[in-house]
């Protein structure tokens, strides 16, 4: 006979919760009642006799009595979190595991994930005795692939298999177009870093408000149950976030609305009786959403973003989110969610069911029902009104542009600057030469916003947060700025008056000193021992100066040299044979640009067609022939310029873009701009493709998306160096320096 599963933790219910103390039923579903949600999902997907054990199990008992155990992982991967005491429980079981819904806890970026030494143990007990880990979405994946943990795969989370209904999002959007919206549920996290947009969020619901759900923390969920002791009482007065914010009346209202719920089953029944739910807990949504109720994600950090957007639930990201328009935006979230949520949720039914399978577990037949169906559409939605601009002139004085929209009323705008929110743009006239219902925006930047010399500015529709096309974009918003463009031919634009001395250097008057080629010399030999050590190949890509590009557009009297800094590296690379290391200087190919503009007039980079170029050469020497994209592959569209920028007028021009979207996808980002930003990125390309490692300046940023795709990995890092401990934990296979030609009078350098 076949011994059953072991399935730790509870099966979606506390038994007799009515008569349990709060800490305690609190405590057994794991510290948060949200983790009920995966719990039932799981102990309803699988066709097996299952035995529930606590977290505080006899390894000994499991052992006797299982034949595999089944955790339901939560966010166990967090640095917080040593989970030592797990491991060697399982551990001790000797039995194979199977872990679903693995994820990584973490806000902005996946290196905020530093895993303590007990959950490095038990993340390599999981890739031992787990045939496949199911993991929660691409940032988790990138967490265990940074410590070596390849058997794994992007499931998202089992509560997303709880409705067997094929038109579940089919059938929720259709009934929440031109529904009621009178009864609506708030899932908030009541932590105070959030109190701002979760308050603005509350406020915005008004009357429709009818239950606000309490997953966590500990006192919240007591006070859901009618606990008024004095530490309930101190938490709710001051720490109980955006609830300690509220007037007394309007905090009495709130607390009146608060549920809680240790059961799965009941918490959807209940949610039937709404109309819809928002917040920022994803299972007090998704719960929703399962029940058949229109329902969105607000998410603030990343476990939160990456499981919504791999289920495919309505998702926005809390940062930018006009909370006064949260209806609409979750109207167009849920209406988007429709044409794809149920076909992407049939392709993960069918994987999340493989992935049972290969543990010799049988799916249940609801799960083998979904994964085997093949959604209807929904019925097609009444048009509504859309709204579309562009981000076209930003400097010390004024941000302005144009709004468009499907019907003859103005969508209004709203302009922030570093993320601070200076206002709604004032909307003037027409603009006929653009659509049939546009019209310009402009507003004024006030002094005290000018905190630094450069700056990050967006111009977003108020309603539901969304860019206008180039925007973000970060410029400078130096005072000096006109004195560094200098006025070539034909309208060509260069650099002058930088700190670079750029037309020192390609005039021969700036040369690199003995110490610095030195420098460059030690820094090549480092290099090059160190990719020969690692059987790595090295490249060291240098961009071009426009103004060696486009010599014969620069003004009268100034001549490019051959005795500049480039042509001494040369010379130096050449002198030192290097085994494993190659020089990339693609000024040829770029000067014989014809189809496109290698660099567009107003700006100091090359455009995309000038980086596929310079990435057909660098590839050519990989040995991988790799050609420029054809001619039709790039379309024109106006894109920011950097040097037109510093005139004061209309900062874009049309620039040549690349059509090709690419597979590699964004993992973590530490959110640095500029210099000290590091990405993580991954795609489909298959694991011998290898692992890059990339430092770069802003030249990078047009090579990065297709270099990324050719990798199954990549780091990328804006800086002139490479720290020797991020070399260890890359292992790459390929190291790219990318550098403009006229930063070389700074030698590179090994950390």
């Amino acid at each position: 006979m076949t011994r059953p599963i072991a399935v730790i933790g509870t099966p979606g219910r506390v038994p007799a919760s009515f008569r349990r103390d709060t800490a305690g039923a609190f405590a057994e579903v794991g510290h948060n009642t949200g983790n009920l949600a995966f719990q039932h999902a799981v102990w309803s997907l699988l066709e097996e006799e299952k035995i529930p054990f606590g977290f505080d199990f006899d390894p000994a008992v499991v052992k006797e009595r299982a034949r595999l155990v089944c955790v339901p992982a939560a966010n166990f991967l967090y640095s917080g979190f040593d989970l030592g005491g797990l491991a060697d429980r399982l551990a001790a079981t000797e039995l194979p595991l199977m872990v679903l819904g693995l994820g990584a806890q973490a806000m902005k970026d996946i290196a905020e994930v530093k895993l303590q030494p007990g959950t490095e143990r038990l993340l390599r007990l999981f890739a031992e005795r787990c045939a496949c880990i199911a993991v929660r979405g691409r940032h988790t994946a990138a967490v265990l692939e940074r410590h070596g943990v390849t058997n794994f795969e992007v499931l998202g989370c089992p509560s997303n298999f709880i409705n067997p209904d094929p038109r579940l999002g089919a059938g929720i959007v259709e009934r929440w177009r031109g529904g009621s919206r009178a009864h609506l549920g708030f899932a908030p996290t009541f932590y105070g870093y959030n109190a701002a947009f979760e308050g603005a969020l509350h406020a915005s619901l008004g009357a429709a408000l009818v239950e606000i759900v309490a997953q966590d923390p500990l006192h919240a969920v007591a006070l859901a149950r009618g606990d008024r002791s004095a530490t309930v009482t101190q938490w709710l007065e001051a720490k109980a976030g955006y609830l300690s914010a509220l007037p007394p009346e309007e905090q009495a209202r709130a607390v009146a609305l608060l549920r809680t719920y240790f059961d799965a089953e009941a918490w959807m029944e209940s949610y039937r009786r709404l109309d819809g739910v928002i917040g920022s807990r994803i299972h007090g949504v998704n719960l929703a959403w399962q029940a058949g109720r229109a329902a969105m994600v607000v998410s603030y950090d990343l476990r939160t973003a990456e499981l919504a957007e791999t289920m495919g639930i309505p998702l926005v990201q809390a940062k930018g989110l006009d909370a006064t328009a949260a209806l609409r935006v979750m109207d167009e979230a849920v209406e988007s969610c429709a044409v794809r949520y149920d076909a992407q949720r049939t392709t993960l039914a069918r994987r999340f069911a493989a992935a049972l399978e290969a543990h010799g577990v049988r799916p249940a037949a609801q799960l083998r029902a979904l994964a085997e169906t093949a959604p209807a559409a929904p019925a097609p939605a009444a048009s509504t009104p859309r709204g579309w601009g562009f981000l076209e002139l930003y400097n010390r004085n004024r941000v302005a542009g144009w709004i468009a929209c499907s019907e003859n009323s103005p969508p209004q705008v709203r302009i922030l600057l570093d993320g601070r929110d200076l206002g709604l743009a004032h909307i003037g006239s027409r603009r006929d030469d653009v659509a049939a219902h546009a019209w310009s925006f402009s507003l004024d930047v006030p002094k005290e916003a000018l905190a630094r010399p450069v700056m990050r500015v967006e111009a977003v529709l108020a309603a539901t947060g969304a860019q206008l096309t180039n925007s973000p974009v970060v410029t400078s918003f130096a005072e000096e700025d006109a004195r560094k463009v200098l006025q070539g031919r034909d309208g060509f634009l260069f650099l002058q008056n930088d700190t670079n001395g750029v037309l020192d250097q390609i005039q021969g008057r700036r040369r690199l000193t003995p110490a610095e080629l030195d420098a460059w010399e030690g820094f090549l030999i480092e290099l090059d021992a160190l990719a020969v050590a690692r059987g790595a190949e090295a490249f060291y890509l240098v961009a071009p100066n426009k103004e060696c590009v486009f010599a014969n557009r620069l003004p009268e009297g100034i001549a490019v040299s051959e005795q500049r800094p480039v042509r001494q590296i040369e010379a130096l690379v050449q002198r030192l044979g290097l085994r494993a290391t190659r020089l990339v200087y693609p000024l040829q190919a770029l000067a014989r640009a014809a189809a496109h503009p290698a660099y567009p007039r107003g700006d100091s980079h090359w455009s995309d067609y000038g980086a596929m170029l310079a990435l057909a050469e660098l590839e050519a020497l990989r040995g991988f022939g790799a050609d420029t994209p054809p001619d039709e592959a790039f379309r024109t569209e106006y894109r920011n310029a950097d040097l037109l920028s510093k005139l004061g007028g209309v900062c874009v021009e049309p620039q040549p873009v690349l059509r090709r979207s690419f597979a590699a996808k964004l993992v973590g980002d530490n959110g640095v701009v500029n210099t000290g930003r590091r990405r993580d990125w991954r795609s489909d390309a298959p694991r011998e493709a290898g692992r890059l490692l990339m430092a770069h300046d802003s030249f990078g940023e047009w090579l990065i998306p297709a270099l990324a795709s050719r990798f199954a990995a990549a780091t990328t890092v804006w800086s002139a160096s490479v720290e020797r401990r991020l070399v260890e934990e890359v292992a790459p296979t390929v190291l790219l320096f990318e550098r403009a030609e006229r930063f070389l009078t700074t030698p590179a350098r090994l950390a």
